[in-house]
C-alpha cells in the first residue's frame, strides 16, 4: 500500500479512535473522582435510566404519612438505608410518634422521620399483633396467644389477654417520592461507568469496543509503518 494511502486511512481511523479514546479519558477522570463531586448518589429515579443500564426498576412500597420505603427488602429512608430485611414485610402497625415493623424474621421501631431506633430477632412463628397501653410490641404466636416484648430484652414475654391495635396486613404501595429517599435510583457513577465499558449499548457494546481496540492497535501499526518509511 503506497504511503499516501496509508496515511490517509491511517487519519480517517485516527479520528474516531481519538474521540472515543477522549470520551474513555473523560469518563475514566470522573469516576476517579466520582464520590469527590457527588457522582455516586443514586439521583437518577426515572424507569428510563433502568432500562438503559438494562437493570430491572425496583419493587418501592411506602407507608402513609411516614418517611420509609421498603425497596427491594432494603429499609429505606430520607436518611439512606437503613437495613436488608430478611423476608417481606409481614405488618407494620404505625402509632402517634413510632412506627413498628415486622418482616417475619426481625422486629424493627422507627420513628415518623424515618430514624431507625433498633432492631431486634423476632421468633418464626410470631407475627406483629399491635401494641400494649404501655407502647410495647405484642406479639401473637401460632396458637393465638398474645404476648407483651420487652423491647429492651430486660424480661421474658408475658401472655396478656387485653385487646390490643391490629396492625396493618398488608400496607398499600404508593407513588415513590425520589427526593425524599437516597437509597434508591440510578447514579451518574453508574452510568459513566456503563459508558466507560461500552455496556450502555447492550450486546453491541462488546463489539463497538472490539472494533475501537482493533482500530487502535491499527492505527499504532500504521503510524510505526509510516514512520518507518520517512525514516528512509
Amino acid at each position: 500500500m503506497k504511503t499516501r494511502t496509508l496515511t490517509r486511512w491511517h487519519s480517517r481511523i485516527g479520528i474516531f479512535v481519538c474521540a472515543w479514546i477522549l470520551l474513555l479519558a473523560t469518563t475514566g477522570l470522573a469516576l476517579q473522582h466520582s464520590h469527590r463531586i457527588g457522582l455516586d448518589s443514586p439521583v437518577l429515579t426515572s424507569k428510563i435510566w433502568y432500562q438503559i443500564l438494562g437493570v430491572p426498576v425496583p419493587a418501592i412500597q411506602s407507608i402513609d404519612g411516614v418517611e420509609l420505603w421498603i425497596v427491594d427488602r432494603h429499609l429505606v429512608s430520607a436518611q439512606g438505608v437503613l437495613g436488608e430485611l430478611s423476608q417481606q414485610v409481614a405488618n407494620v402497625l404505625v402509632g402517634e410518634e413510632q412506627v413498628l415493623l415486622a418482616d417475619g424474621a426481625s422486629l424493627w421501631l422507627l420513628l415518623h422521620s424515618g430514624e431507625l431506633v433498633d432492631s431486634i430477632p423476632l421468633a418464626t412463628d410470631m407475627v406483629l399483633a399491635g401494641v400494649s397501653r404501655q407502647g410495647l410490641p405484642l406479639l401473637k404466636d401460632a396458637n393465638g396467644q398474645v404476648w407483651q416484648q420487652d423491647w429492651w430484652l430486660e424480661q421474658p414475654m408475658q401472655p396478656v389477654t387485653t385487646e390490643v391495635m391490629p396492625a396493618l396486613v398488608p400496607f398499600q404501595a404508593q407513588e415513590y417520592q425520589p427526593k425524599l429517599a437516597e437509597g434508591a435510583g440510578i447514579s451518574v457513577e453508574q452510568l459513566l461507568l456503563a459508558l466507560h465499558s461500552g455496556r450502555v449499548f447492550g450486546v453491541v457494546g462488546e463489539w463497538l469496543m472490539t472494533a475501537v481496540a482493533l482500530m487502535a492497535i491499527a492505527i499504532a501499526c500504521t503510524g510505526f509503518v509510516i514512520w518507518g518509511r520517512r525514516k528512509k
